[in-house]
């Protein structure tokens, strides 16, 4: 090191290998999420109908109405990793945008046109002022974002991993059988992963921040 360099932590969010998510502060972690997305105010998905993938996709040929399918996974992140007074994992519950598909089987398409990211001419010109005398640049998050925006487009079903699955799903959940087959809930909320989300958390934000 000399006065030119000095030591920088990138914050960086390592993958945690699910042979550890059995630890205390990734179940914690885990609850936490799934508690998010089925907090009743804001809950991501309709568990008040449940029915099976092919039941749903016969119905919509049958109408002639278009609808999405697709599957919900998960990821495990410990944030903040090089740094042990910071550390914290981090669970996340997100719709596999790469892999939807139509009541046919066909790939799903989508408009594909929200959430444009700020221009680094746009952060450059923040910072510059920040580093202004007299200046000062925080940045905000908000919790949970993209689901406090309602799902709007093509109608969209999530088929959800058994973790997640109500009691009334199973047979017999001890003995892990299940009721259905392929059970599959409709999205109410713009879930990360999918390809409009941003678009729609975009049309969101904006509305409640000209309110």
């Amino acid at each position: 090191r000399n006065r030119w360099t000095q030591a920088v932590e990138a914050m960086v969010a390592v993958p945690v290998p699910k042979s550890r998510w059995g630890e205390e502060a990734c179940q914690k972690a885990i609850t936490n999420e799934w508690n998010g997305m089925f907090n009743p105010d804001k809950a991501v998905f309709d568990m008040s109908e449940v029915r099976e993938w092919r039941e749903v996709a016969r119905t919509a040929n049958r109408l002639r109405k278009n609808v999405h399918f697709g599957r919900v996974f998960r990821i495990m992140v410990e944030k903040n990793s090089e740094d042990p007074n910071l550390r914290k994992m981090k669970h996340r519950v997100v719709f596999q945008g790469s892999n939807v598909t139509t009541q046919s089987y066909d790939i799903a398409l989508f408009q594909d046109k929200g959430a444009s990211p700020v221009s680094v001419e746009g952060s450059r010109l923040v910072i510059a002022r920040g580093l202004t005398k007299g200046f000062k640049v925080k940045a905000a998050d908000a919790t949970k974002a993209y689901i406090q925006a309602p799902l709007t487009g093509t109608e969209t079903w999530a088929l959800l991993p058994q973790e997640a699955w109500p009691d009334d799903w199973w047979i017999d959940k001890e003995k892990g059988i299940p009721r259905y087959h392929n059970p599959v809930v409709r999205m109410v909320r713009a879930l990360y992963g999918h390809p409009d989300a941003g678009t729609m958390w975009e049309r969101h934000s904006f509305t409640q921040l000209k309110s």
